[in-house]
């Protein structure tokens, strides 16, 4: 007859991992999707700044209600921009329903919901992101990204190298998720036989053990009673029958329920091994990421201030502007007279700024931010060999100046908008996009920051109370 004893085992196992997924493993996929999500709209960005491929028009009448997979048929070249743009806006939003909407449980995500999921993760294959990719949407990007590269700086080349390098290194954590995943299922499906077909008062436990086959055909005949919403695999069939008859059976169970061993992990060891200094350092790599968006603004700030200044150039004035370019000259100052708005108090006051010392300020700052971006980086080691509070205080400094660019990227997209004629505003590019990238860099920053402040004074609090990790 059945093993009941083996099953009793598996059952339990089954529930335990079930739970570990839950808890452990799954919240992981849903961060790691974030992290995609949050790559492809920055790449998005840069096409559309470049022209590459147009804002999809028809974005916010799509209604997404789950993960649909995106067609890879080929196109022209004279469509790819069309093409892509609507295939790469179609993938975002499918992810933004994913981070916002799917459940992540064991649960929610059946054989046919983890296949669709790997399906869907090859819309591009950020693993071999090349124009020769024999998979018509990863070479039309690939292409159009490649584009993107021609001309921009080293910086922005970088970073866009980056986000393609996440983009690789996730869905490669994510597949092998659900790859484990898949073969858990397969164990938790038998698991749900042993339990409800098993235990069921109309199947014969006698019969059943007389042969692999005789199993076989009793589970076959209470399936339909017993597991009305499932599927039926002979081949998972067949291997419940072999865990509970054949001459390997206690290899086979044996196997299994390694299988189904969860690696208990010391947490007192992990508590141990904090080094509080490390959540500093990743607030600095989070404040590194300020470069390429202040890189976006400044081109943007540079191209209205040429078109403002071309709307009342006279002949004369414009002759020596090409004289002061042929001729090497500096201009002369450039001045706007902004209005600051304070967030906190909503009070306005009124500022001369010199915008191309303004432009070379924050060209500086693109430089020093660039210079600590790698771990490997002489910048980074340096803020790694300095004290905790010291980087603290760098990471406070650096977060409220920041935080007064912003307000005067407000001002002067505002300055910009305001100032040009109704016939070149339409040719004046707003900022609106790269400042709300920067606050959400700078909140990424700060929660690091916090989150250190925040375990110094629990550890504080501990030791008053007397408590400590050893």
């Amino acid at each position: 007859m059945p093993d009941i004893e083996f099953s009793k085992k598996i059952i339990h196992a089954i529930e335990d991992k079930t739970t570990y997924y839950n808890i452990e493993i799954l919240p992981k996929v849903l961060d790691s999707y974030r992290l995609i999500h949050s790559c492809v709209k920055s790449l998005m960005d840069v096409l559309i700044q470049r022209s590459l491929i147009k804002p999809d028009p028809y974005k916010l009448e799509k209604k997404i209600s789950g993960v649909e997979l995106i067609s890879n048929e080929p196109f022209t070249d004279a469509e790819r921009s069309l093409v892509i743009g609507t295939r790469i806006s179609d993938y975002e939003c499918i992810l933004d329903y994913i981070c916002t909407y799917n459940k992540f449980s064991v649960d929610n995500l059946s054989f046919a919901k983890i296949k669709k999921f790997v399906d869907f993760n090859s819309t591009f294959n950020w693993n071999s992101f090349n124009e020769a990719s024999a998979f018509p949407n990863t070479r039309g990007l690939a292409t159009l990204i490649n584009d993107a590269k021609r001309g921009a700086s080293s910086i922005a080349v970088n970073t866009i190298n980056d986000i393609i390098q996440k983009c690789s290194t996730t869905t490669k954590l994510i597949n092998a998720t659900l790859k484990d995943l898949n073969e858990f299922q397969k164990e938790a499906y038998k698991a749900y036989i042993r339990k409800d077909i098993f235990e069921h008062p109309k199947f014969n436990a006698e019969k059943a053990s007389k042969s692999i086959t005789d199993e076989q055909a009793e589970i076959k005949r209470i399936f339909p009673i017993a597991m009305t919403k499932q599927n039926y695999y002979p081949s998972l069939i067949e291997e419940i029958a072999k865990e509970d008859l054949s001459p390997e059976k206690a290899t086979l169970q044996e196997n299994l329920l390694k299988k189904l061993v969860i690696e208990k992990k010391d947490t007192t060891k992990k508590v141990k091994q904090i080094d509080p200094k490390t959540i500093l350092l990743t607030s600095t790599l989070a404040l590194s990421g300020l470069s390429p968006q202040l890189e976006a603004i400044i081109n943007k700030i540079s191209e209205n201030k040429i078109i403002l200044q071309s709307e009342n150039l006279s002949f004369f004035e414009k002759l020596s502007q090409k004289l002061r370019k042929l001729f090497n000259i500096p201009e002369p100052p450039v001045i706007y007279t902004i209005t600051i708005t304070e967030p906190s108090t909503g009070a306005s006051t009124k500022e001369k700024i010199d915008i191309q010392e303004f432009i070379a300020l924050i060209q500086k700052k693109i430089i020093f931010y660039n210079s600590f971006s790698v771990r490997q980086s002489p910048g980074f080691v340096k803020i790694e060999q300095s004290p905790a509070d010291k980087i603290l205080e760098f990471i406070n400094k650096q977060i409220a100046e920041a935080q007064k660019l912003i307000t005067q990227f407000i001002a002067i997209d505002n300055y910009f908008k305001t100032t040009a004629t109704p016939e070149t505003r339409q040719h004046i590019k707003g900022l609106k996009i790269e400042i709300t990238s920067l606050k959400n860099t700078i909140i990424s920053t700060n929660q690091h920051r916090v989150d250190y402040i925040s375990f110094i004074e629990e550890q504080e609090q501990m030791k008053k109370l007397g408590i400590t990790n050893e």
